[in-house]
């Protein structure tokens, strides 16, 4: 989505937005810019070689002082890529940290949009603009067709060569200590817990139980839980539905499952079951107490009786079906908050299957 002040931006350099993205070729650079949840950037994309990005890179750090709002100007992946916290304010400083690194540009001799900045070769009119997503990031490069299809192959097989050979804990802990020298040993340790997870194969043969068996002990202790709570909170008790999701997701981490779209829907499954059958549970236990007053069981197996108060308790549901509506639906939705992890990963999960390419326009 690009908002009105950055489109205004764009008009006023003859850029062009096309999918979420302004794009196009200002002077002689080929520019795109993007803005998304807190964040504002723009980048150039162009042939910048090794020794040039080290002596560019002192000026644009010396640059960065001079704006509150920006979090960093680098090249990445051999784009040079300026972002910024977006608050109010923050486009005028994103206006005038443009046109200051182009006049920091414009002092080196840089190749202009006609240069390819993958293959170093002339465009001759056959550039694309691609969008590239990459873990929820969004990047724009203009290249060749050919270029930008090999760049997608070759990042997404280093993603997959990745997985399948994860990193050490002491390589990764060496390889940070080096980016973050201030950070702790401990520190690092818990970072790379929450962030590397082992390959498939090996989570299936380290897992105690299936991740549906851990999950659904969770969600029947947290039905339990919740029913106690609504006999002595009532309707209240709806705000403590949190608890059912939390005991999901942690009995389905107990069992050290694989994560991933499959197991986000049992979490999700599983956190609205447990509000529903807290529900059926205090219904249950309501009717049985009614029937106790007016009846007497004798010469009746366990069995009867039981099935008696089940039906009970779906009588008093019956009866007050619109309280029990409002709080099986408002307390599912509440559940949710303890799993939200598993909501994000569900809607997250093409993302993280890797690079994601889009031709977004041809340049004219």
């Amino acid at each position: 989505m690009v908002f009105y002040g950055l489109r205004k931006f764009a008009r006023e350099l003859g850029l062009e937005v096309q999918s979420g993205v302004v794009c196009g070729i200002y002077e002689r650079y080929a520019v795109s810019m993007c803005e998304g949840n807190g964040y504002k950037a723009f980048s150039i994309s162009a042939k910048f070689e090794k020794e040039l990005c080290d002596q560019i890179e002192m000026e644009l750090m010396e640059l960065e002082g001079n704006y509150r709002r920006v979090a960093y100007i680098r090249f990445i992946e051999g784009i040079l890529e300026a972002r910024f916290v977006d608050n109010p304010g923050t486009m005028k400083q994103f206006r005038n940290c443009f046109f200051d690194v182009l006049s920091v540009l414009d002092e080196y001799e840089i190749p202009d949009a006609d240069i390819c900045p993958k293959c170093g070769l002339p465009m001759y009119g056959q550039g694309v603009w691609s969008l590239f997503k990459l873990y929820g990031r969004k990047t724009c490069l203009y290249t060749h067709e050919h270029c930008a299809a090999a760049m997608e192959q070759e990042v997404n097989r280093e993603i997959e060569w990745n997985r399948q050979h994860p990193v050490s804990k002491e390589e990764f802990i060496e390889s940070m200590m080096e980016i973050h020298e201030d950070e702790s040993r401990e520190e690092l340790e818990k970072l790379y817990e929450e962030i590397e997870e082992p390959d498939t194969e090996e989570r299936r043969m380290q897992r105690r139980l299936p991740g549906w068996v851990g999950a659904l002990c969770g969600s029947v202790l947290g039905a339990f839980i919740l029913a106690v709570a609504r006999g002595f909170l009532g309707l209240a008790a709806i705000y403590f539905s949190w608890l059912c999701g939390e005991l999901v997701r942690a009995g389905y981490k107990w069992t050290k499952d694989v994560r991933g779209k499959k197991g986000s829907i049992i979490m999700i499954v599983m956190a609205i079951f447990s509000v529903f059958l807290a529900a059926v549970l205090s219904a249950v236990s309501y009717g049985a107490e009614i029937m106790n007053w007016y009846h007497t069981f004798n010469d009746v197996s366990f069995a009867e009786k039981c099935m008696e108060y089940l039906a009970a308790g779906f009588r008093v549901m019956e009866m007050q079906k619109r309280d029990y509506l409002v709080y099986i639906v408002v307390g599912s939705f509440i559940s949710l908050i303890g799993v939200a992890d598993a909501v994000m990963n569900l809607f997250l999960n093409k993302e993280e299957k890797g690079m994601r390419r889009k031709r977004i326009q041809k340049r004219k």
